[in-house]
């Protein structure tokens, strides 16, 4: 009797194992991808998205569909395969005097040469999803330059497809300007316009010690699409103690300053 419940509590032992281990099996068959959708003036959706492996980016898109409310989404077919048409509203060729306006998307920071019907996604793939027109208007992808931020200065640098007088396709590091920049501080934001060059000046009295929200936005002058892609809604740029205290000094410097000037 005692050999058949200590069988009985072996055979129990090795059932739950391969249980657990058949869950963990399952569990592997699952990614979970990051997933930003900007709109024209606004970030419409920011978030992880859990898929089957194997799924597509249009199904990572479905899979936020089905589980935010506020998101919503209109998918086409087309002679090319499905077609996301719309988000939010917001469809292809909203600008009826442009030609290429619509939804495009970037996955890691690179532009796929397929449709989101095609491009298989991976574990902790980072997914762009934004409204533009990259190839009329033009889009920028900013990136923070912040090397001089302890004497209170900002730009941004974009690697840009330009073109050479043979009409061949080269990438440069272009300057980022005409932008506004809303730079966040103690739980406020200002909003700060750079020079020419595209270098913002942010007062000493904004450089305060810690965590500082970053935006950008910049939109073409005729059709107001926007030119530059936003930062996510939670990028932020640090500044150190030592770098706080400076700017305090500075700060008490220019007031001192201005009133012998």
């Amino acid at each position: 009797m005692k050999m058949f419940k200590k069988s009985m509590s072996i055979l129990l032992v090795i059932m739950m194992l391969a249980s657990s281990f058949a869950l963990c099996s399952f569990a592997a068959d699952d990614v979970t991808v990051s997933l930003r959708i900007e709109g024209i003036d606004k970030c419409l959706f920011y978030g992880d998205v859990t898929v089957a492996a194997d799924s597509t980016v249009l199904d990572v898109i479905k899979a936020a569909d089905e589980a935010e409310e506020s998101l919503t989404t209109t998918i086409v077919d087309s002679d090319y395969g499905p077609y996301l048409v719309d988000i939010n509203g917001i469809v292809a060729g909203t600008y009826t005097d442009m030609m290429w306006d619509g939804w495009s998307y970037m996955v890691d920071g690179v532009a796929p040469d397929v449709g989101v019907s095609a491009y298989r996604v991976e574990s902790d793939d980072v997914i762009v999803m934004y409204y533009g027109d990259p190839w009329n208007t033009g889009m920028q992808y900013p990136i923070i330059n912040t090397e001089k931020l302890a004497d209170g200065e900002i730009s941004f640098t974009s690697m840009d497809t330009v073109y050479d007088e043979n009409w061949n396709a080269v990438t440069k590091e272009c300057a980022v300007t005409g932008y506004v920049l809303t730079w966040g501080y103690n739980g406020k934001t200002v909003e700060i316009t750079p020079d020419e060059n595209g270098v913002c000046k942010i007062p000493y009295k904004y450089l305060t010690m810690g965590k500082h929200t970053v935006q950008i936005e910049k939109y073409d002058a005729k059709t107001d699409l926007p030119t530059v892609l936003r930062y996510a809604p939670d990028f932020y740029v640090e500044i150190s103690f030592f770098d706080g205290i400076m700017a305090f000094f500075k700060m008490i410097f220019e007031a001192i300053t201005s009133l012998f000037a």
